[in-house]
């Protein structure tokens, strides 16, 4: 084995021999690096996978790390008595995001493509929903406590091309046949029919 003094300076990167990378050659390594890169990733990839991680992640955390709602009316004095009302605490747990979805005023819901949002001055959206815990605390008694799940509480807006996205995964041929252009990355979104981009 050779000690590190022991290396010949001959032997160094860009001696006479012809090891030195040209100018020419080092961009067209640049470039080519560059494009792989964007030929696998895409040009909105980071804002893909953010919204993605969002809608997996950290909206079940900002929920879970939400202290109880708690309600409690004023005492009504009648009868010369005071009645003490029940406390409510209300606890969101699990939330659920279904796909893409439009109702209509006679409450028929379907799947909607972004095309249709745009056309229709839409928001391309998916409902919201969660399970809620119920605890009633009544003074002297036990508390009540009672689940609803899957209550709708909103709607949040869906990046096009988003794991979410009804578009997500689609070939080329079917792109064309719900009238989007497969060169299209996405990363917007549909808000009132408009393209919206989050910066």
């Amino acid at each position: 084995m050779m000690a590190y003094t022991d290396i010949d300076e001959d032997m160094a990167y860009g001696d006479e021999d012809g090891d030195e990378i040209s100018p020419d050659i080092w961009q067209e390594a640049c470039w080519l690096v560059i494009s792989s890169y964007f030929d696998e990733k895409g040009l909105v990839r980071q804002q893909l996978d953010s919204f993605d991680e969002f809608i997996t992640m950290t909206i079940q955390r900002i929920v879970e790390d939400s202290p109880a709602i708690d309600l409690q009316a004023e005492a009504q004095h009648t009868g010369g008595e005071l009645d003490t009302p029940p406390r409510h605490l209300l606890k969101f747990e699990q939330i659920y995001l279904s796909k893409p979805t439009n109702w209509e005023k006679d409450g028929y819901n379907y799947s909607m493509m972004p095309n249709e949002a745009r056309l229709r001055n839409l928001t391309y959206s998916s409902p919201l929903y969660v399970d809620i815990v119920k605890t009633v605390i009544r003074e002297g008694e036990k508390p009540v406590e009672h689940k609803e799940e899957k209550i709708y509480i909103g709607k949040i807006p869906i990046m096009l091309r988003s794991t979410y996205c009804l578009l997500s995964g689609l070939t080329d041929r079917d792109l064309h046949e719900v009238n989007e252009c497969p060169l299209d990355p996405g990363g917007y979104f549909i808000i009132n029919g408009s393209e919206k981009v989050g910066v």
